[in-house]
């Protein structure tokens, strides 16, 4: 299986795929790469695809400590090495996003385009502090009443799986063990601590952010503030869709990110 190395940590990653414009896909929180296979089938017929399973998920290494954003991003550029990519689109889903932004402000030369999905910046100073405290005190409890609000409605009324597989990728211990989860939310740079408002203005790559209209985990309002703020990038607003876009509704993503594709190559 494949590997990369970066300073003893081992991080997982796939190739599909060849040829076109590479195209590396940053998964969520507590998932793992498998979340991206409806995107995998229909662009590696044309692009070379790469997944990662972040470190502390699925067959990455799972340490102790260094769960920072900047970490993750930098687990993005060993993958990269490995697999010989030069230069991607990257795309990311929440935590995904987030590493997809650190990655492009650190090594911009490597970045063709970005495409956030459902994620955005300092998330903790939207989180009332009971919350917070409710997810360090008892994190599954807390954390199944955040996953009921990642879906839209319509989801859950066709799609029923889609919630019960966020949920399973959660629970599962040898996916996402709760000492990443505790390592995580405690690091003064990891997932909820994260801020780089300051340095939005920054990034200088075309940029596309896909905001759900019913996610209540990252709401609209946290995605507008990146599109706002990153200069030139554009807005979608997603009727019936929650923080899984790929998931509840994967042709429309894929079409979504074969127009970005398109804009990027002119």
């Amino acid at each position: 299986m494949p590997y990369a190395d970066n300073k003893g940590v081992k991080v997982y990653y796939e190739t599909w795929g060849s040829g076109g414009v590479p195209i590396v896909f940053l998964h969520p929180w507590s998932t793992n790469g498998y979340i991206w296979y409806f995107q995998l089938f229909h662009f590696a017929q044309t692009n070379t695809c790469l997944t990662v399973d972040h470190r502390g998920h699925g067959r990455s290494d799972k340490p102790a400590g260094g769960y920072s954003i900047q970490e993750h991003a930098s687990d993005v550029a060993a993958v990269m090495d490995a697999a010989k990519i030069d230069k991607a689109v990257v795309v990311g889903n929440s935590i995904g996003g987030m590493i997809a932004m650190q990655f492009c402000l650190a090594r911009p030369e490597r970045v063709l385009g970005l495409v956030i999905q459902s994620s955005g910046t300092a998330l903790a100073e939207g989180l009332p502090k009971e919350v917070m405290d409710a997810m360090i005190r008892d994190r599954d409890a807390t954390f199944n009443q955040l996953l009921e609000g990642t879906v839209s409605a319509r989801t859950k009324r066709e799609r029923p799986e889609i919630l019960d597989l966020a949920r399973a990728s959660f629970m599962l211990e040898s996916n996402w063990p709760r000492h990443v989860f505790d390592s995580a939310i405690k690091d003064p740079n990891g997932v909820f601590n994260w801020n780089i408002k300051h340095r939005l203005k920054d990034i200088k790559r075309p940029t596309l952010v896909l905001a759900g209209e019913e996610d209540q985990a990252t709401p609209v309002a946290a995605n507008k503030f990146l599109a706002d703020n990153i200069p030139d990038a554009k807005l979608n607003v997603l009727k019936d869709i929650g923080h899984f876009y790929q998931l509840e509704q994967p042709a429309a993503f894929n079409a979504t990110l074969d127009e970005f594709l398109k804009s990027i190559a002119r």
